[in-house]
């Protein structure tokens, strides 16, 4: 396992508003896997709607990463801002390269391929009202085909990318991590044992303490 860097100071210092147990984490995670300072910032479920908030996001989600440049959102989009801006970290490849591309279509394809069928069982199972059984099978069935997909590219491989940790572990393994924390489908062999791999590491353990 890469060891863990030293923590480093990123261009700009990020402030992250930080929702507890929401997509928050990944960027929590994507800080302590660079390394790097930041000023954590924990907002409630309140504070999300307050128009000094809505400034920052218009639709009042969490996370938001705020730069010396201005707001940043969207979950995926600061993890990126994250592992690029620490380069010492090795999380991201070299601009232009084959795994780079490799990491933008993990990521891309966690959050439009795998993420989108947990969100409908979540609704359905969560929401008000009784849950459509019909509906929640179907979003299961989907995303056991896009689940397959990452169980092929893992198999003979501990990352996705490379033979090392980088972004796209950190995109797809907190997705198939909600997935099996929440128990909202099941999970090939080959992916249940890399998310306990993604579970394990420190930097995940660190982001996990610190949301308490």
């Amino acid at each position: 396992m890469r060891k863990s860097p030293e923590r480093v100071t990123l261009r700009d210092i990020m402030r992250l508003y930080h929702q507890p147990r929401s997509r928050s984490v990944r960027a929590l995670w994507a800080l302590e896997e660079a390394g790097a300072e930041y000023d954590l910032q924990p907002i409630s479920r309140e504070d999300k709607q307050a128009p000094w908030y809505r400034a920052l996001h218009p639709l009042g989600r969490a996370p938001v990463a705020e730069l010396d440049g201005g707001p940043l959102f969207e979950s995926a989009a600061i993890v990126w801002q994250v592992c690029d801006a620490s380069p010492a970290a090795g999380l991201t490849a070299p601009v232009g390269s084959y795994e780079r591309g490799l990491q933008y279509q993990w990521s891309f394809f966690a959050a439009s391929e795998i993420e989108p069928p947990l969100n409908e069982i979540a609704r359905q199972l969560w929401g008000e009202g009784e849950p459509d059984e019909d509906a929640i099978a179907g979003a299961r069935g989907r995303f056991a085909d896009r689940v397959a997909v990452v169980a092929a590219a893992l198999e003979g491989n501990e990352f996705l990318v490379g033979g090392r940790f980088s972004v796209a572990d950190l995109t797809v393994g907190a997705i198939t991590g909600f997935a099996k924390m929440a128990e909202l489908a099941e999970l090939p062999a080959a992916v249940d044992a890399y998310v306990v791999r993604m579970e394990a590491r420190p930097a995940l353990v660190a982001a996990r303490a610190r949301q308490a």
